[in-house]
């Protein structure tokens, strides 16, 4: 059986996130194909980041283009469905947590086709964003797991999902950075250059497209003040589609157009980001991204994350990336702080949790050593008919697999003696709490 794999994206950060995935492909000579959904296609703008990143145009676009979020879910697991009967892929990748990571997953379970996840075991622990439930349904549906980062494991681990089907790769959004932050000298970046004549100074890079601060006529106008009250330096926001409409709709827009401390444009190729993002003249970023964070973390850059959680939390506990809530007075009050401060010590013992950059090798060595592996087997029937969980308490040091073969168990989360969670790791020390599956 030879290995053939689907990658499907449907929104430009899920571009951005697969290319490296996509590249290792075409390097080893898998065969493959590229879907898009049609979330957020626009031909050119599609066309142009495809061409930037090195990689072919998509193969098949669903064109599926539905303003109502229940109609376009629907809508994209039909026409999923059906091309996965066609392609017969060996697996379906996808990355993230929008509604095409959901419909690519869903479509995977109808047809019993192999579907793995990258950016797995993410948690903000908010229900109330779609991307939270989202990626948890997801998780759950998937053949084999691809955790960005130590933290991502522990959190499927504690829902319960087989171990075996979790590997801890790193995230794919820091190979991006590794390799196309590369040729930012090399290759066309003209979007950031034009910038960079204009915008001579040091300054703040921006970006907001999130629903609950977009959407939301308060939220916004906070924000929108903050970036006209702040006077120190320059910032240069980027502006998303969806964000320029609703500033239009509330009379924002004008506001920040004569700000002459505001720079505006809409979103810009990947390696004009990065050369913005990496500049030395850019002070910090202001966002309520979730990828922003990662990348920002990797370049040694403080970040302010307009939102009330993350499902980066790593960043936070190393005091480089800060969440603030919706009010111009707190986020010109953190600006000023992280301003104030020189944050080289903190990169300086800050240990990149997302990895290195090489996350897009190792998913690939992981698909090429299990794709035969990755079943709809059904389960065998259980001696008592289910399964219960159990918490040890570690009186002495023990191999993990002593444990599951004394206990005829599977381990599924570690907490150490003061109730943190911790990574499974061969052997469990004295004091540790193992929560275990047995039959």
């Amino acid at each position: 059986m030879m290995l053939s794999i689907a990658f499907v994206l449907g929104t430009r950060p899920e571009i951005i996130k697969l290319a490296p995935v996509i590249l290792e492909a075409e390097r080893r000579k898998i065969k493959h194909s590229i879907i898009h959904t049609g979330q957020h296609y626009d031909e050119n703008l599609s066309a142009q980041i495809f061409k930037s990143l090195g990689i072919r145009p998509p193969d098949y676009n669903l064109e599926v283009k539905r303003k109502e979020p229940y109609k376009l879910l629907s809508g994209m697991i039909e026409k999923l469905g059906e091309l996965y009967l066609e392609l017969n892929p060996s697996i379906v990748l996808s990355v993230g947590d929008t509604n095409s990571v959901l419909a690519s997953s869903l479509a995977c379970i109808q047809n019993n086709i192999p579907y793995g996840h990258i950016e797995a075991g993410l948690r903000s622990f908010d229900f109330t964003m779609p991307e939270e439930i989202n990626r948890r349904l997801v998780d759950h549906m998937s053949s084999i797991l691809f955790a960005p980062s130590e933290r991502a494991v522990i959190n499927l681990n504690n829902e319960g999902i087989d171990s075996g089907r979790i590997h801890h790769t790193g995230n794919t959004i820091i190979d991006s950075v590794r390799i196309f932050g590369s040729m930012i000298n090399e290759k066309e970046t003209k979007s950031a250059d034009d910038i960079l004549d204009k915008v001579k100074e040091p300054y703040i890079l921006g970006t907001i497209h999130r629903i609950s601060n977009v959407e939301n006529r308060a939220n916004l106008e906070e924000i929108v003040k903050s970036f006209i009250e702040y006077k120190k330096h320059p910032s240069i926001l980027l502006i998303h589609p969806r964000t320029k409409r609703k500033l239009e709709e509330f009379g924002l827009l004008q506001q920040l157009n004569q700000n002459d401390k505001v720079h505006l444009y809409p979103p810009i190729e990947y390696l004009s980001l990065l050369k913005l993002l990496k500049h030395e003249k850019c002070l910090l970023i202001l966002t309520d991204s979730g990828g922003l964070q990662e990348e920002a973390s990797f370049l040694k850059k403080p970040c302010i994350t307009i939102r009330p959680n993350t499902e980066r939390p790593e960043t936070i506990e190393h005091e480089i990336n800060f969440l603030v809530e919706t009010k111009s007075s707190r986020i010109l009050q953190k600006i000023s702080l992280i301003l104030s401060e020189d944050f080289e010590y903190r990169f300086a013992t800050f240990k990149a949790p997302y990895g290195e950059g090489y996350a897009s090798q190792k998913i690939v060595d992981l698909i090429e050593s299990n794709f035969k592996l990755l079943s709809f087997e059904p389960p065998i029937n259980y001696r008592s008919g289910s399964k219960s969980f159990n918490l040890l308490e570690m009186g002495v040091s023990m191999e993990k697999e002593l444990i599951e073969e004394e206990f005829q168990c599977q381990i599924i989360s570690v907490f150490d003696e003061n109730g943190n969670p911790k990574m499974i790791e061969d052997k469990m020390k004295k004091g540790d709490r193992v929560r275990i599956l047995k039959e």
